[in-house]
């Protein structure tokens, strides 16, 4: 026998398999990135470049994380191609590490339809420099590190 209980059973039953299906169906298009896991020491000058696979024909969403770490003073710049960044920090910026220092960062982004050339990756640029005062002598920055060692990984 169908009675009302059941009718609105049977629609709430329907609405959720509706409300399942178009959940799968939204998971199933956010494509995701993936960036190329790993370690890499740089020295001053150098690159440590991460490549990161993603569906070339859309864009799609990385979550990934990278730390870096010097055992003396380092200057590091953020670089990346086809990455656009919706945490910090953005290609470009700069990053300073003090001895000993070790800086984590959760990279949440969009990586924007390529060629499969889209990378993120970070430059050692700098050792800062000891700040000087006129009158001073100054020999250069101390405490600055030989090399940086950058890991990256996908959460």
């Amino acid at each position: 026998m169908f009675t009302t209980a059941n009718a609105r059973r049977l629609r709430s039953l329907l609405a959720g398999s509706v409300l399942l299906s178009v959940a799968g169906i939204s998971a199933a298009h956010a494509a995701t990135a993936r960036i190329e896991e790993g370690d890499r020491t740089i020295s001053k000058g150098e690159l440590a470049e991460f490549k990161v696979s993603a569906p070339r024909e859309t864009s799609s969403e990385l979550s990934a994380w990278c730390e870096v770490s010097a055992g003396g003073a380092a200057k590091l710049t953020f670089d990346g191609e086809h990455y656009i960044p919706l945490s910090e920090p953005a290609v470009g910026d700069a990053v300073t590490l003090k001895p000993g220092e070790t800086k984590r960062f959760e990279l949440v982004g969009t990586v924007e339809k390529n060629k499969g050339d889209a990378y993120i990756g970070f430059v050692f640029t700098d050792i800062p420099q000891a700040m000087c005062f006129p009158g001073m002598e100054c020999g250069g920055a101390t405490g600055g590190a030989q090399s940086v060692k950058v890991s990256c990984g996908n959460r």
